[in-house]
């Protein structure tokens, strides 16, 4: 299943970025979303291309009613970002990949941090897919509207978290 979500955060990509690696500020966002931080890890200078790995757990409570059929126990997320380099302009280009502890589930997307002078345009494009027999698609389409609202989150959650730092 394809996920999209676009926000803008009033803020220059940079400053963005330094957001999106704050560690306090992921920890929030988790908090935000109801699932618990696990841990982050960053490999490579962020002024370059580099990774950034979340790992977050999400209780069975949290999960459609089709998936709590499936996991009992909840799960783990981990989510790793390969960012490029900066752009001349500043924007930068991310390849995210999840991966879900405890189910044959996955994502695959890019994220795009576009500058636009004193705001970045934060786009994401994610495809969904479960290798569930039979139910797979259906879990999928269900986890659908959670994940937009997760991706949504990060970029509004953002904007809140520069203005207040």
């Amino acid at each position: 299943m394809a996920v999209s979500a676009e926000q803008t955060v009033n803020a220059p990509v940079q400053k963005v970025v330094e957001t999106f690696l704050d560690e306090s500020f992921n920890r929030h966002v988790s908090e935000r979303g109801r699932t618990t931080f696990v841990s982050q890890t960053v490999e490579g200078d962020p002024s370059g291309a580099f990774t950034v790995t979340l790992v977050r757990s999400m209780g069975a409570d949290r999960l459609p009613d089709m998936a709590k059929k499936f996991i009992k126990d909840g799960l783990t997320i981990t989510q790793v970002d390969s960012w490029a380099a900066p752009q001349a302009d500043g924007s930068r280009d991310v390849r995210t990949e999840i991966t879900v502890g405890g189910m044959p589930a996955s994502g695959q997307g890019t994220q795009l941090l576009k500058a636009e002078g004193e705001k970045t345009q934060v786009s994401v494009e994610m495809t969904l897919t479960t290798k569930i027999p039979l139910v797979g698609a259906k879990i999928a389409a269900a986890a659908e509207p959670y994940v937009g609202k997760a991706l949504s989150l990060q970029a509004r959650e953002a904007n809140a978290w520069i203005a207040s730092h």
